[in-house]
């Protein structure tokens, strides 16, 4: 997704909104927290903020026509307009996710992908339970978890009949839910796909004669430039070479290794070994004219 429109959806404890925060950052777009425009709001005395304020000191869900106002407003600032978000702590409830739908649609931007960070429910038990340094009994814990995953259960029917839902493996640890996370903005990676760490690049290294790996990045404006010239590569050449992705922020020690100095840049390995590295916007002839001398050379 070029454009990227992200909402986590998770249980407590699960980590949406650190996961959220993490997201943002490597996307390079806002991060979008209901409790904190909720908190500014209060603390701003808003109108949205006095009418919500009552809900929110009595630990109860603010009405839905407050959260649609207040995340409207905030989705509707230049910054999101323009680079895109990652939401945590909205929608709550269907009614809210039909008003975020109607919101897009009326600015003409596409619809939200919505991934729900699914955990295995002893694992939260434990970690409930070693937060609150087990003044609570695991049975209660166990109870409470179960009455929210009840009333997150109808959003995330929502969410996959209408074919919007991913769900990633929560109970991974932080880095690896992290990495599945960020790269969804490369869910369609065209003819070349994409390498998801170190380990695969080392595999492939090893494995093909002929290696072609596109370093890229989500913030590189030159790096959407050379990507569709690499899946014009792969289709040309995919019988005979390997041609392949991989993102520079997700693996951030591959440019010190190999000794980029620049973005995108395109390597060409042989027989296990890197035999030369493009930096910047070439024409496809010059990538193309690489991958047919490596290939002559190796017969």
């Amino acid at each position: 997704m070029d454009f990227k429109q992200c909402i986590l959806l998770g249980l407590p404890d699960v980590g949406v909104q650190d996961h959220a925060i993490e997201l943002a950052q490597r996307w390079n777009v806002p991060h979008v927290s209901m409790e904190s425009l909720l908190q500014e709001a209060i603390a701003a005395q808003t109108e949205i903020g006095r009418q919500a304020a009552p809900y929110v000191e009595a630990g109860k869900q603010i009405p839905d026509e407050l959260a649609v106002r207040l995340i409207r407003k905030r989705l509707q600032q230049t910054d999101v307009m323009l680079n895109g978000w990652v939401v945590d702590g909205f929608p709550a409830t269907i009614a809210q996710a039909e008003a975020l739908d109607e919101l897009l649609t009326r600015v003409g931007l596409p619809t939200a992908t919505v991934v729900y960070l699914k955990a295995m429910t002893g694992l939260l038990v434990n970690r409930v339970w070693t937060r609150n340094k087990q003044t609570e009994t695991m049975p209660i814990i166990r109870q409470r978890l179960a009455q929210q995953e009840q009333q997150l259960f109808p959003l995330v029917e929502h969410y996959q009949r209408r074919s919007q839902l991913k769900t990633i493996n929560g109970s991974l640890p932080f880095a690896e839910v992290a990495r599945d996370l960020f790269h969804l903005g490369y869910s369609d990676t065209g003819a070349a796909q994409l390498i998801k760490d170190e380990a695969e690049l080392d595999s492939l290294i090893s494995q093909e004669s002929v290696l072609v790996v596109d370093c890229l990045a989500s913030w590189c404006g030159p790096c959407k430039l050379v990507a569709p010239l690499i899946d014009q590569l792969a289709d040309d050449y995919g019988d005979r070479a390997k041609v392949m992705k991989m993102d520079f922020d997700a693996n951030k020690q591959i440019p010190e290794r190999f000794g980029l100095e620049g973005m995108p840049a395109v390597m060409f390995f042989k027989n296990g070994q890197l035999q030369e590295t493009v930096t910047g916007v070439k024409s496809y002839q010059t990538y193309s004219s690489m991958v047919t001398r490596f290939l002559e050379s190796s017969r």
